[in-house]
């Protein structure tokens, strides 16, 4: 008998173990994984790098070159001739129809470090842009965190309704025997029907809820989520108030303020001397030679230096503006960091209000279920009726919901704290 026992003990695990290997699994990691790559924002950051990339080879291009085509065509009211007439020469009046037909190449040579500054300033550009991308896909996590927890926490509720169920299955099984004896009376087997009922409308709205953060999980990560996928609940994450803050948007701040930095050393290249090497040749009347009446072929070549005068008193207070929006950023940063640390405060509060929670929480199930069975006892020796017995009954059940619901809390507040970090 012993050896048969045995035997059907071994064959209920290894289903079970079997059934729990074929069960999918999901865990909040990579509900976070899937959430990212899922998201439009990724295919956005994407393109702001390819596009930021391109921006910057393309200020390479200064480099080359400045080649343009000219043409003009005028009218004089009047035009260059000799103040005198000289005896037996004769100088031929130039036309007042003039044309002109150019082909003008510029080089840059020295532009005083501005092409290298713009390079820098559209990397942090890219860098901003891009890290908005971050500031915006960290978001998510919040999202993922409520609507996975609530999925957990409702496996938990249907599994606790699953055994109430049972529970009630077999006091009714007992209570109809004693009735069918004549011990109890048929309303005590309808009050356990009725909790039965009752338990089984509660399995019903927890699936509810479950369907529709499940449902809102798909549309985040982008995956069907099968109705058999077991939410892997997630080890304890604990919590540090001095932890290190890592938070996207501090990196976001610092990328910004190193763009106003750069756009001040921007401002110095532009008020710097700038060489260059021209050529212009052309065709046209008159040519180089003024006095020569006629279509002519024409160059000239040389080096320009260009000083920018203007410049020279203007940059300081450009550069001025740009430390104010310094300034303006450090605040921006500073007010970041004091919401936040207040709201680290108030998620470590809460951490801490569900670990005590969930420390008494075990007691209370355990005395309730004492409790519980005691009525069970009484019930099934007629000494109760059917209605005590389910107060005890509703009242370890409700002890169990709350135990199940402060160990996700407390789990949630914990991933939560740690989103508050940037963990």
């Amino acid at each position: 008998m012993n050896n048969k026992l045995l035997i059907i003990f071994f064959l209920l695990f290894t289903s079970n173990q079997l059934t729990a290997q074929d069960k999918p699994t999901l865990t909040l990691e990579q509900c976070y994984g899937f959430a990212s790559s899922n998201s439009p924002l990724a295919q956005q950051k994407a393109l702001t790098l390819v596009a930021g990339k391109m921006s910057e080879k393309n200020q390479n291009l200064k480099w080359l070159p400045d080649i343009s085509l000219n043409g003009q065509a005028t009218y004089q009211s009047e035009v260059t001739s000799l103040p005198v007439k000289l005896p037996g020469v004769n100088v031929e009046d130039l036309s007042r129809d003039q044309y002109k037909g150019t082909l003008e190449i510029v080089q840059p040579i020295y532009d005083g470090g501005i092409i290298s500054n713009q390079k820098k300033l559209q990397n942090i550009s890219t860098n901003i842009e891009s890290q908005k991308v971050e500031v915006d896909l960290y978001q998510l996590k919040s999202k993922v965190n409520s609507y996975f927890f609530t999925a957990l926490l409702m496996d938990g509720n249907i599994a606790l309704m699953k055994i109430v169920q049972e529970n009630l299955n077999n006091n009714i099984k007992k209570v109809s025997a004693q009735a069918a004896n004549g011990i109890a009376t048929n309303s005590n087997v309808d009050v356990l029907k009725a909790e039965q009922l009752k338990t089984a409308q509660n399995i019903i709205e927890f699936t509810a809820v479950k369907k529709g953060a499940v449902e809102m999980l798909e549309v985040l990560t982008g995956t069907a989520i099968d109705e058999n996928t077991s939410f892997v609940r997630p080890a304890n994450a604990g919590e540090d108030a001095e932890s290190v803050n890592l938070r996207p948007e501090l990196k976001l701040f610092d990328f910004q303020k190193q763009q106003f930095q750069q756009q001040g050393k921007l401002i110095n290249a532009k008020a710097n001397p700038k060489f260059s090497f021209f050529t212009n040749g052309g065709y046209g009347r008159p040519g180089l030679n003024q006095l020569k009446n006629e279509f002519q072929w024409y160059y000239i070549g040389g080096v320009k230096l260009t000083v920018p005068l203007t410049a020279q008193f203007t940059k300081q207070k450009e550069k001025n503006v740009m430390k104010i929006q310094e300034l303006i950023v450090d605040k921006q940063k500073e007010n970041f960091l004091s919401t936040n640390k207040q709201l680290r405060i108030q998620q470590k509060n809460e951490v801490e209000k569900y670990r005590q929670l969930v420390a008494t929480d075990a007691e209370i199930v355990a005395l309730r279920t004492k409790i519980k069975e005691n009525a069970s006892f009484k019930l099934a020796n007629g000494i109760i009726t059917s209605s005590d017995y389910v107060t005890e009954l509703n009242a370890e059940s409700q002890a169990m919901l709350s135990q199940k619901l402060h160990e996700i809390q407390w789990l949630q507040a914990q991933y939560n704290y740690q989103l508050l970090t940037g963990k």
